[in-house]
């Protein structure tokens, strides 16, 4: 049932249209309306009703590759405001589908040839670019290069791959491959590492004991190479600065083999108790959380760290085939207002580093201004000349596979 792009759909029936379209509505609301995330709000469209498992994949699905063709559905000549249903009938329509005939009056707008065809031309003239808004592609162009940003732009409007790390702290991997085997879910070796594997897909996956036991996470390859870059050691003091949710803490903790001290902080309270249900499952114990309030809780901690991790807030434009939404509300300007806080973190948390220690820096976005700049422009500074930059990577979409990221590793000067 995977979905090539965003404009091609998979076999439905009738009665399935019906259902799919109510859906996909209730989902743009929840979006466009109700300021959701697009996560957030696809989750409450399947609790909120009685889908069979094929149901819930196509939705998830086809919601996920609409919202990947919103710059195309918003900049249509409408004419008048449209409503989440209209903006899901042309969408439907574009991907080669028929809106039932009880349901056109309701989600047909009148305009909707003038629409189709306006559409259908700018995707002819703009090509992969129609997908992303002007400003955007301009930014791309000047930062990476029109060739590259086409590259990568194609790369972000397929389906994303499902990748999986193996939780050391419960199973090697081939004891996950071979756990997620008795539940008909072939897993493939990612060689890059020692704990990658990518599944098909995950409709089954959140339903079997090896989930409930912790055994994997879902995170990226690009993802999962970060917290090695840390270079953390069982016994070691780590802070984890933007802990978020704490998929790379869990990780951190997993190389610490749960001995030591791993710090996880950030300035959302909500982010760190999902974080600790995480950990539960996943059997690491050594994570204490702390909420940021005040530039007072990295004072405390100056010099202490063996290696702090800054995951910094960043655009996620390397990955916005899994957060299709992301660029629905952003713009140039608040893209440089997270650089700015880019700069701010780099200069406050890096304190909290022993000398002869190591510091991580890493973004999800496939901008250098996110990345290489950013640590030039710290090295460069007077606190970043006590700094060494020891290795920096980027994961390219479009070359890799994987995640859009940069990351680098500095050691500051004993």
């Amino acid at each position: 049932m995977a979905m090539r792009n965003p404009l091609h759909l998979p076999r439905i029936e009738e009665e399935g249209i019906h259902i799919l379209l109510r859906a996909l509505k209730d989902i743009l609301h929840g979006i466009l309306i109700e300021e959701k995330r697009a996560d957030t709000s696809i989750r409450h469209v399947l609790r909120s009703g009685a889908f069979s498992a094929e149901q819930r994949s196509l939705i998830v699905e086809t919601g996920y590759a609409m919202l990947r063709t919103w710059e195309i559905l918003r900049t249509a000549p409408w004419k008048a405001e449209p409503k989440p249903m209209h903006y899901v009938s042309l969408w439907f329509t574009l991907a080669g589908g028929t809106v039932p005939d009880d349901l056109r009056t309701r989600y047909i707008p009148e305009e909707l040839d003038s629409l189709i065809k306006y559409c259908e031309t700018i995707i002819e003239e703009q090509g992969i670019f129609a997908f992303f808004p002007e400003w955007f592609n301009e930014r791309c162009t000047k930062e990476i290069g029109n060739e590259t940003w086409h590259d990568i732009a194609m790369s972000q409007i397929a389906e994303p791959r499902v990748f999986l790390r193996t939780n050391t702290l419960k199973c090697t991997r081939d004891v996950l491959i071979d756990a997620l085997s008795k539940h008909h879910i072939k897993a493939i070796v990612i060689p890059v590492n020692d704990t990658g594997v990518e599944i098909a897909s995950s409709d089954k996956l959140f339903t079997t004991d090896v989930f409930r036991n912790g055994m994997f996470e879902m995170q990226d390859i690009a993802s999962q190479m970060i917290a090695p870059m840390l270079q953390a050691f069982p016994g070691q003091r780590i802070i984890d600065a933007c802990a978020g949710e704490g998929g790379k803490t869990l990780h951190i903790s997993a190389l610490m083999q749960n001995k030591g001290r791993l710090i996880a902080m950030d300035i959302h309270e909500y982010k760190l108790d999902e974080l600790k249900r995480r950990a539960r499952r996943a059997g690491a114990w050594n994570i204490e959380t702390r909420v940021i309030s005040s530039s007072k809780e990295i004072k405390k901690l100056k010099s202490s760290a063996d290696a702090v991790l800054i995951d910094a807030p960043c655009s996620g434009t390397g990955v916005l085939k899994r957060n299709p939404d992301t660029l629905m509300k952003k713009t140039n300007a608040a893209i440089d207002e997270l650089i700015a806080i880019q700069d701010q973190l780099l200069a406050s948390y890096s304190a909290m580093v022993k000398p002869g220690g190591n510091l991580v820096y890493a973004s999800c976005s496939i901008l250098p201004s996110e990345g290489e700049d950013r640590i030039a422009h710290f090295l460069a500074s007077e606190k970043g000349q006590h700094w060494t930059l020891e290795e920096s990577r980027r994961w390219c979409p479009a070359k890799d596979g994987f995640d859009g990221f940069y990351g680098a590793r500095l050691r500051r000067k004993p």
